[in-house]
């Protein structure tokens, strides 16, 4: 059940970053790419670490 758990999260990362970076490569202001960066980023690292998990 935890297994399930730590995929759900995982999968919900990986989703969240690929979005993310859809986002980034058709912004226009610099302010709000940088600040999709930030996101991006925390959003890679949180499915490397659950992906070690699984």
């Amino acid at each position: 059940m935890l297994k399930m758990f730590i995929k759900g999260r995982y999968f919900y990362h990986v989703f969240q970053h690929r979005h993310i970076e859809l986002l980034q490569q058709d912004c226009l202001c610099e302010d709000l790419k940088a600040r999709l960066k930030i996101k991006s980023t925390y959003h890679n690292s949180k499915a490397v670490e659950l992906g070690s998990l699984i």
